[in-house]
This record gives structure tokens, C-alpha cells and sequence, in this order.
């Protein structure tokens, strides 16, 4: 129990990392969020339920990580907004030439 607590951990911190830089690695994000999946998949079917301190801190780490991915989803939303409105634009100024 303690081991698969310990790799969610690893993984979490992996995942923040990514999230907190500059540009996100979409396919090493994606790696990372099916293997915390399989991890706490795994942590459910055990018959010992994990320490509460030890799942406490998890679930607010799971709640960081659900925020953060929703600002990088919603920035990225944005940016292809703003290419698409761009691109329109010059598809309208290349009528007019």
C-alpha cells in the first residue's frame, strides 16, 4: 500500500512539474495521467484502505492537479482562438486584394 502511495506521490510531482512549465509536454502529460489511473486503480482494489493522512494529502493533490490542467486547458482554448480569428482575418483581406 505504502509503495503505491509513494508512486502516486512521484507521479503527482511529475505532473505539477509539467503543468507549472513553460510549454506542457501534452503526450508525457497524457503517459503520466494514465499511469496515476492504473496507480490508484490498483489502490482501490485492495482490501486495506490507505492511511488518511496519507489519502488526504492525495486528494488535495488530486484537486491542484484538476485546477491546474483547467488553466492549461482553458489557455490553450484561447491561444487556438486567437489563430483562428487571426487566420479568418486574413483570409478576408486576401478577398479584397
Amino acid at each position: 500500500m505504502q509503495a503505491l502511495l509513494s508512486q502516486l506521490s512521484e507521479i503527482d510531482e511529475q505532473l505539477l512539474a509539467i503543468l507549472n512549465s513553460d510549454s506542457v509536454d501534452s503526450s508525457e502529460m497524457a503517459r503520466l495521467l494514465n499511469n496515476r489511473k492504473q496507480c490508484l486503480a490498483e489502490i482501490t482494489v485492495l482490501p486495506e484502505k490507505p492511511e488518511q493522512a496519507a489519502w488526504s494529502k492525495a486528494i488535495a493533490r488530486t484537486e491542484q492537479l484538476f485546477s491546474l490542467i483547467k488553466v492549461q486547458r482553458d489557455s490553450a482554448a484561447a491561444h487556438a482562438s486567437r489563430f483562428k480569428k487571426g487566420r479568418q482575418s486574413v483570409q478576408v483581406y486576401k478577398k479584397f486584394e
